[in-house]
């Protein structure tokens, strides 16, 4: 992918990422849905906004599908374009697609317990954006939710996200946003 934010005077770092954000995930949209894809990085910006005000994070944050999920970014080209930390982090949280879905999903729950504290944040707020798209849409349209998934059996979509929970208990048991995910699941799940 070309650079497409550069130094822009005027734009602080956040604002650059959401426009990186914007042109790479366009034509992308949440799955089984016509809600442009962006929306999820925005929310995830968000959530991770109530934990900190580090502009490197906040902005990973926005990038963390970027290298998985889009054509022609990766580390170096976010390192470029941004910092080499928040490179780090967008690939720390990133899976290889390359694997099964139960081996990414395994590899994610046995990492993020692990990881530094930043990755560990966006991994929470991007759990918790999928949650309250879960939650949102579960209702109108029940158990052919699971079908717009590459997994499309809830006992184990539940299996991953409860992984995630328990994995990050002792480190966020104290934070809104973990709460919030931890109700989440137990509406959706138990």
């Amino acid at each position: 992918m070309e650079t497409v934010v550069g130094e822009k005077r005027g734009m602080n770092m956040v604002e650059r990422a959401v426009e990186f954000a914007t042109k790479a995930h366009a034509g992308q949209f949440r799955k089984g849905t016509r809600r442009p894809y962006i929306v999820h990085p925005i929310e995830v910006k968000e959530i991770v906004s109530r934990m900190t005000s580090d502009e490197e994070i906040i902005s990973a944050a926005v990038l963390h599908d970027t290298i998985e999920d889009c054509s022609g970014v990766t580390e170096e080209v976010l390192a470029l374009e941004f910092s080499p930390r928040v490179a780090r982090m967008v690939a720390g949280e990133s899976e290889d697609k390359s694997r099964t879905w139960l081996e990414r999903k395994s590899a994610t729950i046995r990492s993020i317990g692990s990881a530094p504290r930043e990755v560990q944040m966006i991994g929470l707020a991007d759990k918790l954006s999928n949650m309250r798209d879960i939650d949102r849409d579960y209702p109108k349209v029940g158990e052919e939710l699971w079908n717009r998934f590459r997994m499309k059996d809830k006992k184990m979509i539940g299996w991953y996200y409860k992984g995630i929970r328990d994995a990050l208990a002792n480190d966020f048991r104290d934070e809104p946003v973990f709460q919030e995910y931890c109700r989440l699941i137990r509406k959706n799940f138990d």
